[in-house]
């Protein structure tokens, strides 16, 4: 409780201080406070990152300085600028504001969001499985506060330098700040983000309704739920066909629909609790979606692109799919937003330009493992594609068609149908084409459209923002079915994976963002007989995408049974209590930069390899090789040097692999054992100096 309780003063304390910087950054929306937190974690963090990658200092002292920059300028900020009087921070101001339920529906949303997460993490904590262990590595590697890049966890003697961290970073930052056991401050951390993502998700919502004179409470409910809390249509069908108890229902398929590819969405991605860095990048790409609205409503500012320009770049150190989306996107926006044309190109230059400076030491470091685009040869027929999508953002798609039926009806008849002939004709010949190309016609028919209207678009803002994510989401859908990311999968049935996994998953936050303003403007242009009949099914399949949350709570905490409790470690405890013991006397004694010998095997091993240093933050010779080559380094034959270590009774014969990946501790537990037996553990004594041992495990310092 009180470790929960740390979490939501720290991250309140970082909306205080980031408060003057976001009223003057979303000035004129309706829910600029809505913004503080995330701003705040993404300016402290982004600051106290720049000055580590800079060698000026790192750890818990510099994200205070950092934090004190960040709330003394953004006040000086506000007061230097010639702000409206509501929005400048007078006492009148301050009271009104805080009166206001543009203050106090962000702040409920926020706490609200943060205890429901805390409370699903609380009977499902365990860090264990999937690929949770890796953020447990990078979130423990990063609070060890050793500068940037962060050494690389799982393989001894190298950087993370392979891996996009900044995400990670920011979540250790609450851990240190709060002071609290990784192991906790991991599922803590989970449940910070998704309530800065809910709100975030309200705020832009809040200010969608609000331009278009609506309710910012319903518009900001709605985005909530679209974006944040609904599942895909696939969880239904997976519902229909179990016939088994609830706490038995398998929600992890709904991120299976594509054949050799994820099809995550965002409360899968929660209900999952893998700190990955799709899901991080999540409140900052909101962050940037409403900076976007705030140009295309009352035109750009000095101030808020140099922001942009810093949520752009920190997004391709958080998570590098999410800049080009996001980036281009900001482009556009700038673009069609009032203004003269050279004002406007002087301020794309400087989006730009502040992205490249923001994170240049990353950049600098940053050794991406891909290594280009590859043209997609194979693709799914029509029906199948438009089946996938129904599945995965049928949701969306349906809220965002109310804007295409809309324009429809705006356009003289035989204009409309002129163009609904040329699309079907297209579309019919692509997917009649060898290369089953139906589906790429009508996506790129419908994003042409949506591109087309928003550099044409001269009504109201939210119309023009409609627009712009609609064409964000069906681009992000069109490219995987044109090209995809080589990756270390390329070559194989799963080198589309990550591509529609990180794309898809973008297309779904600017579906449902353009779905929403498709709600608020759209809807209510559309003939009566339409109107009811895209309402109904709108209704319809809002009340199919609450299938996944209820029914997926459920399972994924077995119906909230047992003892509600924080600590990841909670399985391992259960099953080798002395390497839970040893963890902590590592935490405790051992050098930042020590490097921990232990058992390795199979990336996702079930056993627990690499859990020592997962648990620890420090190296070991090899973790999870599979991930090392993912990282773009090269494990070579560590895992049959470290097997050569444990079997081999000579202390002589294997010195010198010792010395070369420069071990400091070797741990000897239950998995070591049964890994290696026991033939070659007499030989520590005569190398090191037993300085632990419980319950079995013991640990040995070399030297």
């Amino acid at each position: 409780m009180t470790s929960a309780l740390g979490f939501l003063v720290l991250c309140e304390l970082l909306g205080l201080v980031a408060l003057p910087l976001a009223v003057v950054a979303f000035a004129r929306l309706p829910s600029a406070i809505a913004f503080a937190k995330p701003l705040g974690l993404l300016a402290v963090g982004w600051l106290a990152w720049l000055i580590g990658s800079l060698g000026a200092g790192s750890g818990l002292g510099v994200v205070v300085a950092a934090a004190l920059a960040v709330g003394v300028g953004g006040g000086l900020l506000a007061r230097s600028l010639r702000m409206p009087a509501q929005e400048r921070a007078r006492p009148r101001a301050v009271r009104a504001m805080l009166r206001s339920p543009a203050f106090w529906a962000p702040e409920a949303v926020f706490i609200g969001s943060y205890a429901v997460m805390a409370i699903v993490v609380a009977h499902a904590p365990d860090v264990w499985g999937t690929e949770k262990p890796m953020d447990m590595a990078l979130l423990n590697a990063l609070t060890l506060g050793e500068g940037f890049p962060p050494r690389n966890p799982w393989l001894a003697g190298a950087d993370l330098d392979g891996y996009y961290y900044l995400g990670h970073w920011l979540a250790a930052l609450l851990v240190m700040g709060t002071g609290v056991e990784p192991t906790v401050g991991y599922n803590l951390a989970l449940a910070a983000f998704f309530a800065l993502s809910a709100t975030a998700a309200y705020g832009l919502g809040a200010a969608l309704a609000g331009v278009a004179g609506r309710s910012p409470a319903a518009g900001g409910l709605a985005l909530l739920a679209v974006l944040m809390l609904a599942g895909n249509l696939a969880a239904v069908l997976e519902l229909v066909r179990h016939d088994g108890p609830l706490r038995a229902y398998p929600w992890f398929q709904a991120s299976r629909v594509v054949p050799d590819a994820i099809n995550e969405f965002p409360a899968f991605s929660w209900l999952l609790g893998d700190l990955h860095a799709h899901l991080l990048a999540v409140p900052f790409t909101l962050l940037a979606l409403a900076l976007a609205l705030r140009w295309l409503h009352t035109g750009a500012g000095r101030v808020d692109v140099v922001v942009a320009g810093v949520v752009c770049g920190a997004l391709y150190a958080i998570n590098a799919w999410s800049y080009p989306v996001v980036c281009g996107l900001l482009v556009l926006a700038l673009a069609a937003s009032p203004g003269s044309w050279r004002s406007r190109a002087g301020h794309v230059a400087a989006l730009l330009v502040v992205g490249v400076a923001a994170v240049l030491p990353f950049l600098l470091s940053f050794d991406a493992p891909a290594s280009g685009l590859e043209l997609v040869a194979v693709r799914r027929s029509l029906p199948e594609s438009a089946r996938d999508a129904a599945l995965t953002v049928g949701l969306a798609l349906w809220l965002v068609a109310a804007a295409y039926l809309a324009a429809a009806r705006a356009r003289p008849p035989r204009l409309a149908a002129i163009v609904a002939g040329t699309t079907a004709v297209v579309v019919a010949a692509g997917a009649l084409a060898p290369q089953r190309l139906g589906w790429v016609a009508l996506l790129l028919a419908a994003a042409t459209v949506a591109a087309w209207r928003l550099l044409r678009s001269r009504g109201p803002a939210v119309e023009g923002f409609g627009w712009l994510t609609a064409f964000g989401g069906l681009t992000c859908l069109l490219l995987p079915e044109l090209v995809f990311v080589s990756d270390a999968f390329a070559g194989g049935p799963l080198e589309r994976m990550n591509t529609i996994f990180k794309l898809g998953y973008q297309a779904w936050l600017l579906l449902a963002a353009a779905g929403v303003a498709a709600l608020l403007v759209h809807r209510p242009a559309l003939a009566p007989p339409v109107r009811l009949a895209w309402s109904a099914g709108a209704a319809l399949l809002a009340v199919a995408s609450a299938a996944f949350p209820l029914a997926g709570v459920v399972a994924r905490t077995d119906g909230f049974a047992g003892p509600a409790r924080l600590d990841g470690l909670r399985r391992l405890a259960a099953g080798a209590p002395g390497d839970v013991a040893a963890i902590a006397w590592l935490r405790r004694h051992a050098d930042p930069g020590a490097v921990v010998l232990e058992s390795a095997g199979e990336d996702y091993s079930p056993a627990g390899h690499a859990r020592i240093s997962t648990f620890t933050g420090r190296s070991t010779v090899v973790g999870w090789a599979g991930h090392v080559l993912q990282w773009g380094e090269d494990p070579g034959t560590r895992r049959e040097e470290v097997a050569r270590m444990y079997r081999e009774p000579d202390a002589t014969a294997v010195r010198e692999l010792l010395a070369a990946h420069g071990v400091d501790y070797v741990v000897v537990g239950p998995l070591e054992r049964g890994d290696h037996g026991s033939a070659g553990e007499g030989k520590w004594d005569a190398l090191g100096t037993r300085v632990f041992e419980e319950s079995g495990t013991t640990i040995w310092r070399l030297g």
